[in-house]
């Protein structure tokens, strides 16, 4: 049994749950204050006791500076991905263009609202607020569909809502 841990890292990051058994979020949670308040809720996230049979496997969403970023000079998400790489807690950090495809969530070329990604968060009922929290279960479902070749979730991605 296992769980995919997605994160969207930044000054307001974004974790996601995914339970390959049962295709569905768990748990939702934005984590403010950059890496300043990642440590202890990711840790708590990973490890929780509640489910200690599950495998958390982490993939973090990656991060490269180029002109086309709306870059404001804070570099949370860098810093996060640093202490996941340096911690060996992630070794996976897929470029946006790559999961933001397949769960069709790109800015200006699909509609959010029909996203299998939206459609998870809502039927959960977690929010989306800004959502941090939908990129990091979109990272997730790419890890299951595109590394893991998940087929629950391949199907899932090929419906049409």
């Amino acid at each position: 049994m296992t769980y995919i841990l997605g994160v969207d890292p930044g000054l307001a990051t974004g974790t996601a749950l995914y339970d390959l058994e049962t295709c569905k979020v768990v748990k939702a949670i934005e984590i403010p204050r950059g890496i300043k308040g990642f440590k202890q809720p990711f840790l708590q996230l990973k490890y929780v006791p509640m489910w200690p049979d599950r495998e958390v496997l982490v993939v973090c969403e990656g991060f490269t500076l180029r002109s086309s970023n709306k870059f404001t000079a804070d570099l949370s998400g860098v810093e996060i991905i640093g202490w996941l790489k340096g911690e060996e807690e992630c070794s996976v950090f897929p470029e946006p263009v790559q999961h933001m495809t397949i769960t069709r969530l790109r800015k200006n070329k699909d509609d959010y609202k029909l996203s299998p990604v939206t459609k998870l968060m809502k039927d959960a009922k977690f929010p989306i607020g800004k959502g941090h929290n939908r990129m990091a279960l979109s990272v997730a479902v790419w890890y299951a569909a595109m590394k893991l070749k998940h087929e629950p979730t391949l199907r899932m991605l090929k419906r049409e809502n």
